[in-house]
């Protein structure tokens, strides 16, 4: 089943998942998203591997993640394929960063544009 996910979903959970300090977004409201379903014990990996996709990740370069299984449930499978670094006159450098997440049957897509910011931190700054 195929979940159409908003942009305060998307930017929710990702937030949930962000590491504090260079990588740190500022969010809205929490929603539902495959993403919540992510082990505790595996934040900290899945923190590194947005900020990896994020800060060195090549364009048009999935790349792939795994959570570990927990009881009877299914791990959660994230591909993240990063956009071209661009400059805008307004937000500076900005990239999108494309997301495929899914558990069992259950997948959900989503585009979110990132503009970092001068300490280094990204914010999002839209859906695509």
């Amino acid at each position: 089943m195929k979940k159409a996910i908003s942009l305060g979903a998307a930017c929710a959970a990702v937030a949930l998942f962000m590491p504090l300090g260079a990588q740190a977004l500022s969010l809205g409201p929490l929603n539902q998203s495959v993403l919540l379903h992510i082990p505790a014990r595996d934040v900290p990996d899945f923190r590194a591997f947005i900020g990896k996709a994020l800060n060195e990740g090549q364009a048009g370069v999935a790349q792939e993640w795994n959570s570990s299984a927990r009881s009877s449930k299914q791990p959660v499978k994230v591909q993240l394929t990063p956009g071209a670094t661009v400059a805008t006159q307004s937000a500076g450098q900005c990239r999108l960063l494309s997301a495929k997440v899914s558990q069992r049957q259950q997948t959900e897509s989503w585009n979110v544009w990132f503009c970092l910011q001068a300490d280094g931190a990204w914010k999002i700054s839209g859906l695509e």
